[in-house]
């Protein structure tokens, strides 16, 4: 289903935004928030969408209904609802014993702990396809008890280790998570089954994941993938809120930053490696993208 709404219909919540919601002591910065136990309330009005931000909310008690990017969903508790930075989300409303709690990451955050790009794009895909899923009893516990860790550690731990903690514990949520989107994305493909686009996707992404550093162009795989760029960019966009060409360009910029924390790679190597054909060009591409050059990336960390 191709999206219908105009994007000067959709308010953007930033994650400085989500924390006004709740207490100071439920967050580390604006680059990460994390919410109490809460009481969801329906929403009304525009549509809206996280800016620069992922969100996983976790339902403890009660029910909801929500489209995110144009699909219904029910949750019900110990059911997950997943929000990245292009995602629609319209038509939240919920019972009044709807409770839960929400983490919201930014990009920046989940480099920070140097996922791997592939991790990474991957799990992306798995938000996209999949908004909410039920979770198994063993799965819900296991992330209830690294995010109460997660919450306890904001909070009350004051020692230099404080950032270290919670950028391990996060960690440990966010693959602990990864592995659970997989798991339920092999049921649901044993089970019923995919569409053709969300194939091609899960095609594309691989194919992606493996010729990034390479090969740059929508036409290369949608040569791969004997389909016309348009449709590629049709199909991502709709599952994905992102077109084909800029889903390659994420998965560029994530392994240039994963390459120029290398310290034994000069920004030379970098750019050669991902066959720009320039250093130059390169470090426009970069800074273009990601608001800093390569040189300033790299000597910040």
């Amino acid at each position: 289903m191709e999206r219908k709404i105009e994007q000067e219909q959709v308010s953007k919540i930033s994650i400085s935004k989500i924390r006004k919601h709740f207490s100071e002591e439920g967050f580390r910065s604006n680059d990460f928030a994390m919410s109490p136990l809460i009481q969801f309330r329906s929403m009304e009005g525009n549509p809206r969408t996280i800016e620069g931000g992922v969100t996983v909310g976790i339902i403890c008690n009660g029910t909801a209904k929500v489209k995110i990017n144009g699909r219904s969903c029910e949750l019900r508790k110990d059911y997950l609802f997943l929000v990245n930075e292009d995602s629609v989300i319209t038509n939240f409303k919920c019972s009044k014993a709807c409770m839960g709690y929400l983490i919201t990451f930014s990009r920046s955050f989940v480099d920070s702990i140097n996922v791997d790009v592939t991790d990474y794009m991957n799990a992306q895909l798995m938000v996209s396809l999949m908004p909410c899923m039920p979770v198994s009893p063993s799965d819900i516990d296991s992330l209830h008890g690294i995010a109460a860790l997660l919450s306890s550690s904001i909070v009350k731990n004051d020692s230099v280790y404080r950032d270290r903690v919670v950028m391990s514990l996060f960690s440990a949520f966010f693959f602990t998570l990864t592995s659970i989107l997989g798991k339920y994305a092999s049921q649901e493909a044993h089970n019923i089954g995919s569409t053709k686009g969300d194939k091609l996707l899960s095609r594309f992404i691989m194919l992606l994941n493996e010729n990034c550093e390479r090969e740059h162009s929508v036409e290369y795989y949608a040569r791969q993938l004997d389909i016309t760029p348009k449709y590629l960019s049709l199909i991502c966009k709709t599952r994905t809120g992102k077109n084909a060409s800029k889903v390659i360009d994420d998965a560029i910029i994530r392994k240039a930053k994963a390459l120029l924390k290398q310290s034994g790679l000069s920004i030379l190597e970098v750019s050669q490696r991902l066959n720009f054909v320039s250093q130059s060009f390169f470090g426009k591409y970069f800074k273009q993208r990601v608001g800093i050059s390569p040189s300033r990336y790299k000597a910040s960390h």
